[in-house]
């Protein structure tokens, strides 16, 4: 027998017939051990092919998803990822992606690779929740435990592509999922198109697009959520794709999530309480730009929190751990990444607090107006959609220049 290294992995010839073989995770260049929700699986694809590929220090993000309170609990509590307890889950296989010398043909499309545990599993490294912490608990975080709030997630309310509808209230949501089309039924109360409660389509209560739907419609606790709850994104996905009653299906969905998939489905306008018009995410149903989530007219959104471990006196005891959530986060980093950090965040759908101009505290929480220290607005505009900033080298007539662009500040 002999072994070659081909593309994904480590494959075997026995017999003249090539085999492939997992590799360890432990063997791969640097790993970074993550736990994290399925709506950040795109950020993982994306932002783990530039860090293979980055030169200055190469990382391995070896990751799996699992719910936002469940990450939350494992790195407040303690756990193993791949050790069969509740938190880090049972199975020893785990996800990364390959560098460019590996396959260089790998796009996102083509997914994730596999690579496995030790038994007994590993100690997480970062751990994400995809909301405020206090939507799955009120326990105060360890002093070696550190919170880093990352970009902004939205969600959507999604329905199969071709819907005639394209718009819903908070108050029809909350009905809706609150109450659930049977009951309404039975009071003759249904409100159209949402007719068929096997057509909703939600996600299990451990999972920040569940909480966060909730919290914005006002529905609590976030259990009572009406519909058929899967545990992954792209289950409800396929169900919104392949449902018998397309007219009323109706499910819940990360922007990051839907961002990836807008040929297959539409999402919903969402007019929030108080409000007067319904608003898309972003300043129209084809743009990419966020503009509605970022000034506050849509307000279904959430931070991600990046939490990894400090020792007594708050220094990372993963320092390359904290070089990633610090990516994430759009903060300076050292060496700098021979790519733009920004720019792969934004590319999937969050968006950099930096380019934000509203804030809030807890889940579904009022809206306030913020100002981040250095805005890059025109920076994150260009990178998704376009923006009409004037361009820069080292001078503005109004504004700042930064990294090109005329900020407003």
């Amino acid at each position: 027998m002999r072994t070659t290294l081909l593309g994904l992995g480590v494959v075997a010839v026995i017999g003249g017939t090539a085999h492939a073989v997992t590799p360890n995770c432990a063997d791969l260049t640097n790993p970074i051990y993550i736990q994290c929700g399925d709506t950040q699986t795109n950020l993982m694809l994306n932002l783990g092919r530039a860090l293979r590929d980055n030169t200055p220090k190469p990382i391995t993000l070896v990751w799996r998803t699992s719910g936002s309170c469940t990450n939350i609990d494992l790195m407040y509590n303690g756990g193993m990822i791949g050790d069969g307890g509740t938190d880090g889950g049972s199975s020893l296989t785990m996800s990364y992606v390959p560098s460019t010398a590996e396959n260089p043909t790998w796009t996102q499309a083509t997914g994730p690779v596999s690579c496995l545990l030790p038994a007994g599993g590993v100690l997480p490294d970062i751990g994400n929740s995809a909301l405020f912490n206090s939507a799955c608990t009120q326990q105060t975080p360890p002093a070696t435990t550190a919170l880093t709030f990352g970009p902004e997630q939205g969600y959507v309310l999604a329905m199969p592509r071709g819907s005639q509808t394209n718009a819903i209230t908070a108050a029809e949501g909350y009905f809706v999922f609150g109450f659930g089309p049977t009951m309404l039924a039975a009071m003759n109360a249904a409100i159209s198109p949402w007719t068929d409660e096997m057509s909703l389509f939600i996600r299990t209560s451990t999972k920040s697009t569940l909480l966060a739907w909730a919290a914005n419609l006002g529905i609590s606790p976030a259990t009572k959520m009406h519909g058929t709850p899967f545990d992954g994104s792209p289950m409800v996905v396929s169900a919104l794709e392949t449902a018998t009653n397309p007219g009323a299906a109706l499910g819940i969905l990360g922007v990051e999530v839907y961002d990836s998939i807008r040929d297959q489905l539409q999402s919903l306008a969402f007019q929030a309480y108080h409000q007067y018009a319904a608003y898309y995410p972003d300043s129209t149903a084809t743009s990419r730009d966020k503009k509605n989530l970022r000034d506050g007219h849509y307000t279904v959104w959430s931070p991600t929190v990046w939490m990894d471990f400090t020792d007594a006196s708050g220094t990372p005891t993963n320092p390359d751990a904290r070089y990633v959530i610090d990516l994430i986060a759009g903060k300076t980093v050292d060496p700098a990444p021979n790519f733009e950090a920004q720019r792969v965040v934004a590319g999937v759908g969050l968006v950099p607090n930096c380019a934000m101009r509203v804030q809030r505290s807890f889940e579904g929480g009022p809206l306030s107006l913020y100002q981040p220290p250095e805005s890059c607005t025109c920076q994150y505009e260009n990178a998704v959609d376009s923006t009409t900033c004037a361009t820069c080298t080292t001078t503005c007539t109004t504004g700042v220049c930064r990294n090109g662009y005329c900020e407003e500040f």
